[in-house]
């Protein structure tokens, strides 16, 4: 099964999850869509490497009504304001086949954001962040914090070892763990799935 494959038949278990999922052959098209979707809305973002790989954060401001960034760390007027946007973007650092979205973050604005509180999430993910269950996603979360705390350059035994040390370093990004098996009420989720790697 050659990987456009795996995210038609992801994309439907997803949407019958509750999410509204769709399949994009590359980057660009996600872009013109979310563009489309969030002119003249409030947007708020979090640290994302896959949407910083789309090239669409310096422009947001070109659409958007207001824009609202969470940084890495960061709990101030922004942060609050991005919780409550019209639109959340955001990626996943996993996703299973079997429709469960899994995230690691350290302050946890990023992942409370897709509880609740903006009134549309859409989430950007990359084929590489596609794995077989549970189980393998949980994995590949905590590879990718591994790789996410090297690149941030933060004091966790991770970055020496290069591998998860389950640690309680005042520098990890580990925190908060969450997993979406179905859409939460009240909220619209929309998971754009991309046919190209994106991200870490």
């Amino acid at each position: 099964m050659n990987n456009l494959n795996n995210l038609d038949c992801l994309c439907k278990v997803l949407n019958c999850h509750g999410f509204e999922a769709e399949v994009f052959a590359d980057k660009d098209l996600v872009a013109k869509r979310i563009f489309k979707m969030v002119r003249g809305h409030s947007v708020g973002y979090g640290g994302s490497m896959t949407l910083r790989s789309l090239g669409i954060i310096d422009k947001l401001g070109d659409y958007a009504g207001r824009v609202f960034s969470h940084l890495p760390g960061g709990a101030g007027e922004d942060e609050r304001n991005a919780l409550t946007a019209d639109f959340y973007l955001t990626s996943a650092n996993a996703v299973s086949m079997d429709g469960q979205i899994v995230n690691i973050d350290g302050t946890g604005n990023r992942v409370s954001a897709t509880c609740f509180g903006p009134r549309r999430i859409i989430y950007v993910i990359g084929k590489n962040k596609v794995v077989n269950d549970l189980d393998d996603a949980l994995a590949w979360a905590k590879y990718a914090a591994v790789r996410l705390a090297k690149y941030y350059k933060r004091k966790t035994p991770c970055v020496k070892t290069g591998k998860c040390e389950n640690c309680f370093s005042p520098d990890s990004i580990c925190s908060i763990t969450t997993i979406h098996r179905k859409k939460p009420s009240g909220i619209d989720v929309s998971v754009f799935l991309v046919d190209e790697e994106l991200g870490i």
